[in-house]
């Protein structure tokens, strides 16, 4: 007997503040779209972290307008501005249920680091996030991965390592270093253009 049902389309949520977003967001997001078989890749820019300091951070359409031109209408890769007008700072939780609320012809994955994976207990509704949804882990230089995953939802990817960091970005810039290899094309003109990580 043939099923009707729609087969939905497989999509990675990158979450992530993108201050700035640099060439090895893309080369993951790469990576792991070619590899992982996903249809699309969503970048999810967050206005506010709960876990990190906001004081260094760019304007949130700053950011996400650097991650439009990295982007740079790519097939497949998509900047999301989903956080903007949700409650701040930003869960996972809240945005993963609102997204398959909205979007339900879509099945979500959550991408995220071995970082992150160590503190996923942390996390608001942790154990919401766990049992509802996919989660794809890839490596982050440091830390580990333990043989098995601690939920049946979540898989590793060895994806490469990239040691770039937005920190490093943001460092470089205070230092008048030139960087533009480091950042996505036109994304190092946008930074110079508006003045941004300078102090």
């Amino acid at each position: 007997m043939c099923s009707n049902q729609k087969k939905k389309i497989e999509t990675g949520l990158l979450f992530g503040s993108f201050n700035p977003i640099h060439i090895g967001h893309l080369a993951l997001a790469n990576y792991i779209k070619e590899f992982g078989d996903f249809f699309e890749i969503f970048f999810i820019v967050t206005p506010q972290n709960p876990f990190k300091n906001s004081t260094d951070l760019a304007d949130e359409n700053h950011r996400l307008n650097m991650v439009q031109i990295a982007l740079n209408n790519q097939e497949g890769y998509f900047a999301s501005d989903i956080e903007f007008t949700m409650p701040r700072p930003s869960y996972t939780c809240d945005t993963l249920k609102f997204l398959s609320q909205k979007m339900p012809e879509r099945e979500f994955t959550l991408i995220t680091g071995t970082d992150n994976l160590l503190e996923i207990e942390r996390w608001k509704n942790s154990k919401e996030i766990t049992n509802n949804y996919k989660i794809m882990v890839y490596p982050r230089p440091g830390y580990k991965t333990t043989q098995k995953p601690p939920y049946p939802n979540i898989s590793y990817i060895t994806a490469p390592v990239f040691e770039i960091s937005s920190t490093l970005i943001r460092n470089s810039i205070k230092e008048k270093k030139r960087i533009p290899w480091l950042l996505p094309t036109g994304v190092y003109d946008y930074i110079d253009n508006h003045n941004l990580y300078r102090e």
